[in-house]
């Protein structure tokens, strides 16, 4: 049976296990891949910023990690978004893994209140594993990029070719540094981040761009810094006014790969050239703190013509698109409830009462904030029924509603339904019967199957009998069943 559940990166041995289901799962099937080094991650993961929340979630098997999702959301920006990425190596793929990682995420999103879920695909070629998964989920494709290598140690000839070419940048002086921005040049350089956020093709993709500051611009070098080497090269006019920048990262924990990250020249100084110097003085930089990297990579919109020019120029060649995809969900409120079952295998239901009538469901409800969904089943439990102690139960259902009228000011519920044995027990929860009609509870019982079979009224799910018809036959699925 696959159970999901986030990984503590601070347990080096189980973080290192989900890393390595995390890079199989990346770099299968892919020429050139790019993949955060393990060093490096597991320094963000453990040392959480201001800015980002990163959750590192398994799935598991008999505890073996078996798939990697990587879920992310920003603090205080961008609100309504997060971010995901799930890897399965290919030889646990088609088994449901991926679609309940996915689960997880959408549940984990309505908790936080965001609806649109933003991820990453990397495809060499059509049809790619990610891509197929991501379309079956209904992810929309909003922007392309190319995603380009070149071999270093750069080719001296091509170097000099382009040094000829290029001209002198007259009008404008560059000036180059590794690391930290020098504090002289601070304010410029947070500028011309801000620049570049509001410059670089996004697509469709939603995004909020939030101005760059130095205090910004100060905490995340310093961040970075531990785990990479930064390269930049700026471009000032005479006169002093920035111009432009160009920004290499070495990592300190990948031998074979370095990222060619922003290039940005302002729009009132294109054309003269000084793209290209930017790239040589940084290319120069490499060339000084370069030890045993083996592969450039830069990243360019297909929309980009100057730059793919400039790429080209440079002896980039595509080995893959990076496609950026966006989904937005319904507001659903998040709700826990719980197949409790006897060892009779009569199964304990409660019965709600609402204007078009009674329904009897699975008892439990929603999450509070900062809950887990079995923390929030435990709660609810006691509160509804009275039942505590019980060992994390198997994951049954995953079942998405959206109708009118099943939680004020959303569009419908989320339920996850667990499995619970228990001894036959008399239902009485720690809230009061004002408490629970206050809810819509009006009553509470066991059922065995067959009356629930001959019971013509309602049930929540839907098809209850025939759901715990297959439970009861054939045990609780390897993966949640999506209702």
């Amino acid at each position: 049976m696959i159970s999901i559940r986030e990984i503590d990166p601070a347990d080096l041995a189980l973080f290192d296990e989900w890393y390595d289901a995390h890079r199989a799962g990346a770099v299968a099937g892919r020429e050139a891949p790019l993949v955060g080094a393990r060093e490096a991650l597991g320094f963000s993961l453990r040392n959480p910023g201001p800015l980002k929340q990163r959750i590192p979630v398994g799935a598991f098997e008999d505890e073996r990690v078996l798939g990697a999702m990587l879920f992310e959301y920003r603090l205080q920006d961008n609100l309504d978004t997060v971010e995901v990425e799930i890897d399965v190596p290919p030889a646990h793929r088609r088994r449901g893994i991926g679609t309940a990682l996915w689960q997880w995420a959408v549940t984990r999103s309505a908790q936080l209140g965001r609806t649109i879920v933003q991820t990453e695909v990397a495809v060499p070629a059509d049809p790619s594993p990610g891509a197929v998964f991501a379309d079956r989920l209904g992810f929309q494709l909003e922007h392309v990029e190319e995603h380009l290598v070149v071999p270093l140690p750069y080719d001296d000839l091509r170097l000099e070719e382009l040094r000829s070419t290029a001209g002198r940048p007259d009008g404008y002086r560059l000036t180059s540094w590794a690391g930290l921005c020098p504090p002289e040049h601070q304010q410029a350089y947070a500028d011309l981040h801000t620049a570049m956020d509001l410059d670089v093709p996004t697509g469709g993709m939603t995004r909020e761009v939030v101005p760059w500051t130095v205090e910004k611009l100060e905490a995340s070098e310093v961040r970075i810094d531990r785990t990479h080497l930064a390269l930049v090269t700026m471009a000032h006019t005479d006169a002093g006014e920035p111009a432009g920048y160009s920004l290499i990262y070495l990592s300190r924990g990948d031998v074979e790969n370095a990222q060619q990250d922003d290039t940005l020249v302002l729009r009132e100084h294109r054309g003269h050239n000084l793209g290209t110097h930017l790239k040589l003085a940084n290319l120069e930089q490499l060339a000084k703190h370069r030890t045993t990297q083996r592969y450039l990579h830069t990243w360019t919109a297909l929309t980009n013509a100057p730059m793919r020019k400039v790429n080209a120029r440079f002896g980039f060649r595509a080995v893959e698109q990076h496609r950026e995809l966006e989904l937005r969900l319904p507001s659903l409120r998040p709700a826990a409830r719980g197949l409790i079952l006897d060892p009779d295998d009569r199964i304990l239901l409660v019965r709600f009462e609402f204007d078009d009538g009674p329904l009897w469901a699975t008892p439990g409800g929603g999450l509070e904030a900062g809950e887990t969904v079995i923390e929030g089943l435990r709660r609810e439990l006691v509160e509804e029924v009275g039942l505590r102690d019980f060992a994390d139960p198997p994951h049954l259902w995953h079942e998405e509603v959206v109708a009118e009228g099943h939680a004020t000011g959303y569009d419908g519920v989320l339920n996850d339904t667990f499995l619970i044995r228990t001894d036959h027990f008399d239902p009485a929860g720690s809230m009061t019967a004002e408490e629970l009609r206050a809810e819509n509870v009006h009553g509470m019982r066991w059922w065995t199957l067959a009356e629930l079979d001959e019971h013509d009224g309602r049930f929540g799910p839907r098809n209850l009998p025939d759901l715990l018809r297959q439970v009861l036959t054939s045990g609780p699925p390897t993966t949640p069943l999506g209702l």
